[in-house]
């Protein structure tokens, strides 16, 4: 008979090439469905719409689609733990979101008006935390401890890879958006479906049962622990400078760092393309190797840290240096650190969750320092830029102090070394 302990404690057993492969690709499939859009297509759709408040319209439309977001994956989350099924807990759940992804592309393709883009984007928000909820909680239910360090590694190859997928949506061959948004569907579907195809999923009994089922534990971890909180905030002060400059880099290359008067006969938007594929390969050098070597010293925390420090670096350089090659400096910088901490931050994360009967709600809380930041970074562009939209170096400096507290805050963190 299993015990509760059973139940509760993490994975022992190490996972095969195999799977590493189909779960590194379904994980680049999620970046891919949503780095582009929100980067670069969404703001081009706002810039079309409403060329006359551009940032205003792109802002209530982050912020909005956050808050979708938030509520989804939360909710998505209990769901998916609780599910019973002869496919198993996760994969009917990603399933469902795949499909929902590619119908909000069509939604955001045609949309024409303010509201429209706004439904469009709420839709995606829900349809891709459907997929991704139960996807994210994959990893904890099956890697090992002593293994998630090196699997991190090679999911974290999806984050850059999924920024710089923004260089074939911008190729000049897919010359309007609903060419765009159909290039998407047709790779985030091609990411995706090796996981639903290749991995089978074990049958998943309702918890009650499971718990039912196992013998009584003396102990049994409940709730969300302290050094959950402080890793909770650190992603939390990571995610708000990592959300601005995911929604306003366009605008700043084209406002602040006059991208097109330094390179004329190019546009911003294949600008910022170059910028995030030649950052590219310095983030998946970054991340895969931060990945191998925390696990090898089985340390985390020091490697976070140094993100923090690279990635305030590359946004001090965008506050005061916008004429080239200053942006190109600032991303390598910034690069280097989002790769080293997304890769490392994925394996603390999974390493200090409270209880495995509970890994896609908990990661669900953990998730909300991705949305909740989405829906902050709009207010703090807006409230730092000030009234004329135009106050960059006061924005890129409040963010570089945050990314700083954020490497700070995970010291507190004793679970994890």
């Amino acid at each position: 008979m299993q015990t509760v302990d059973d139940v509760e404690r993490t994975p022992t057993t190490r996972v095969s090439a195999g799977f590493i492969a189909v779960l590194t690709l379904a994980y680049i499939g999620a970046y891919i469905a949503f780095v582009p859009l929100l980067s670069l297509l969404t703001p081009m759709q706002a810039e079309a719409i409403a060329p006359a408040d551009k940032i205003g319209l792109l802002s209530l439309v982050t912020l909005w689609g956050a808050v979708t977001a938030s509520v989804a994956n939360l909710a998505i989350g209990w769901a998916s733990d609780r599910t019973a099924s002869p496919f198993g807990k996760r994969r009917p759940w990603v399933l469902c979101g795949l499909i929902g992804v590619v119908c909000a592309y069509a939604l955001i393709a045609r949309a024409s008006t303010p509201l429209a883009l706004l439904a469009g984007v709420m839709t995606f928000q829900f349809a891709f935390n459907l997929l991704f909820a139960p996807l994210h909680a994959v990893f904890a239910d099956m890697v090992p401890d002593d293994q998630k360090g090196q699997v991190a590694a090679f999911i974290g190859i999806a984050a850059p890879i999924g920024a710089a997928s923004g260089v074939l949506i911008a190729a000049p061959a897919l010359s309007d958006i609903s060419a765009r948004m159909s290039a998407l569907s047709l790779l985030v579907i091609l990411c995706i479906l090796p996981l639903l195809v290749i991995w089978k999923e074990a049958p998943s009994a309702p918890v009650r049962r499971q718990i039912r089922d196992a013998a009584p534990s003396p102990i049994i971890r409940k709730g969300l622990d302290l050094d959950f909180g402080f890793v909770w905030t650190s992603r939390f002060c990571f995610q708000i400078s990592v959300s601005v400059i995911s929604a306003y880099m366009l605008f700043y290359l084209a406002d602040h760092a006059r991208y097109e008067s330094q390179f004329p006969g190019s546009t911003v938007e294949s600008g910022l393309a170059r910028l995030i594929a030649f950052s590219t390969f310095l983030t998946l050098a970054a991340g895969f190797v931060g990945g191998l070597v925390s696990d090898l010293f089985g340390r985390r925390k020091p490697f976070i840290l140094l993100s923090a420090v690279l990635i305030a670096g590359g946004l001090l350089i965008f506050a005061f240096y916008p004429k080239w090659p200053g942006p190109l400096l600032g991303y390598v910088l910034y690069g280097l650190g989002f790769g080293l901490y997304t890769t490392v931050d994925t394996a603390l994360v999974a390493q200090i969750l409270p209880s495995r009967r509970h890994t896609a709600r908990d990661l669900g809380v953990m998730n909300l320092t991705n949305t909740l930041p989405a829906v902050l970074a709009p207010v703090l562009a807006i409230a730092a830029l000030g009234t004329d939209r135009s106050d960059w170096p006061m924005l890129m400096m409040a963010c570089a102090g945050i990314a700083l507290l954020g490497g700070l805050t995970v010291e507190g963190v004793r679970r994890a070394r």
